[in-house]
């Protein structure tokens, strides 16, 4: 897989069939727009969006539940959310600092396709569950979570401060212009038609790196003075 936040690098690879293309949302989504969806399609197979941007939330309080996922999925585009911790401190308050909860709402009631982790054992734990896929016989606490069901027992008092929906990703966010082609620089040279001394990557000429070692043995002879 190649991931990258910015669709010209992924149209350079277009090309290449060996290799799934993923776009990466680097913001919060509350929609996207059709054209951008077809736009996306042009040059990526799948899509890594954060995880507001299916359960959108509000002082760590899942709000509702976005049409993200299914929308981008009818274009046949993989959905990937990001990023998934067993800390309590990532998570809502609905999940119940619970990492396998948390997992199991966005994939049955999200509907999404897989998950970016920073605990790989936790997702694959889940992935082996053996209470999922048994249709009327699962168990009730593997039901997902229902998005705003905790918000609403908030009493009015309490309630933190309503806060701005999400931005649609629009055209302008996905599309840019093609990268500039690779132009090889010619070494410049000096006004006596000497070449100038070559830099280091940090712009320093490389013959101050032969600095060190006489300044490394005087210091090393003056504490063998003390």
């Amino acid at each position: 897989m190649i991931q990258s936040i910015n669709s010209s690098v992924l149209m350079r690879f277009t090309s290449q069939p060996n290799y799934d293309l993923v776009y990466k949302v680097d913001e919060d989504i509350g929609g996207a727009q059709s054209s951008t969806i077809e736009d996306i399609r042009r040059f990526a197979s799948a899509v890594v969006i954060s995880k507001d941007s299916v359960f959108p939330e509000n002082s760590a309080f899942i709000t509702s539940a976005t049409n993200v996922v299914p929308r981008l999925q009818a274009a046949n585009l993989s959905v990937y959310v990001q990023t998934f911790s067993n800390e309590f401190t990532s998570q809502a308050w609905d999940f119940f600092s619970d990492a396998t909860v948390e997992i199991n709402s966005f994939f049955v009631g999200g509907g999404i396709n897989g998950v970016v982790t920073d605990f790989p054992k936790t997702s694959n734990r889940y992935r082996r569950n053996r209470c999922l896929n048994r249709g009327n016989r699962t168990p009730g606490y593997m039901t997902p979570v229902q998005p705003g069901s905790l918000y609403q027992l908030i009493t009015q008092p309490y309630l933190p401060p309503a806060e701005a929906p999400n931005p649609y990703l629009t055209d302008a966010d996905v599309v840019e212009p093609p990268l500039p082609p690779v132009s090889v620089k010619a070494p410049t040279t000096t006004p006596n038609g000497t070449a100038a001394a070559p830099r280091s990557p940090n712009g320093q000429p490389k013959v101050a790196a032969s600095v060190i070692m006489p300044l490394l043995t005087v210091l090393l002879a003056i504490s063998a003075l003390y």
